[in-house]
């Protein structure tokens, strides 16, 4: 057991470490006035790979405390460590949405103008905003099949894969999903979902989940197979 502990302490070190590595990343970023595409592309990867990061420090630390006698000392090396954690991305993420927010205002809006009034790139992005705005709002409501709550003809099914929605992000940022789980309500209707994401899985209701038109990869194997028996 003594020595389990020393490899899991070994691993909680280096996930310390690369915590640290963030920290200094982060005060580069702050120290610049403004960021480049390049750099905010890079922030979000970072962000993304700090997701991922604490979930590993987590499993670490819970066993680290499973096999100690006295956990005080493991429980204060988590509070430090959540504490620096949710400080640095919690700091990230409002640089983000600061640089989004300055890139949004500077984007000039052209959906309402008429089109043949506007120069070359005016008018290229008056295209790029029609198509995310039709497609945010129209296509993507589409793959939601809108029936009664106490009725479904849509249900949303384990391994299904999935777009979930968020108001406060474009539609390229929304994440994409693989249902793990479902909880249906007391009439036997699924409302909510726990989704598998590349950020770690999350519980999501119905209204904010769209379910892709793709058939499951499975039924599609099996139906070759048996395709491929019948020939023979």
């Amino acid at each position: 057991m003594e020595t389990k502990l020393k490899e899991l302490v070994k691993k909680r070190a280096s996930c310390k470490a690369k915590l640290t590595l963030f920290s200094n990343y982060l005060n580069v970023v702050l120290s610049c006035s403004r960021l480049s595409d390049l750099q905010v592309t890079e922030l979000e990867t970072r962000i993304d790979k700090m997701d991922l990061l604490y979930n590993d420090y987590d499993k670490i630390q819970g066993d680290i405390e499973l096999l100690m006698e006295d956990s005080t000392e493991a429980l204060s090396d988590r509070e430090a460590f959540q504490n620096q954690y949710f400080s640095l991305v919690s700091s990230a993420r409002e640089v983000r949405r600061q640089h989004g927010e300055r890139r949004a205002s500077v984007l000039p809006q052209v959906h309402s103008v008429n089109i043949t009034r506007l120069d070359r790139y005016k008018r290229i992005e008056h295209l790029r905003q029609h198509f995310w705005n039709r497609f945010s709002h129209e296509y993507v409501v589409m793959l939601q099949q809108r029936t009664r709550w106490h009725a479904s003809t849509g249900e949303l099914k384990v391994n299904q894969l999935v777009l979930i929605k968020e108001k406060t992000q474009q539609p390229l940022h929304w994440l994409l999903g693989r249902i793990v789980k479902v909880f249906p309500g007391a009439d036997g209707v699924t409302r909510v979902a726990e989704i598998k994401t590349k950020k770690g899985n999350i519980t999501r209701a119905f209204n904010n989940i769209c379910p892709l038109p793709i058939e499951d990869d499975v039924s599609t194997r099996a139906g070759c197979s048996e395709t491929s028996r019948t020939s023979r």
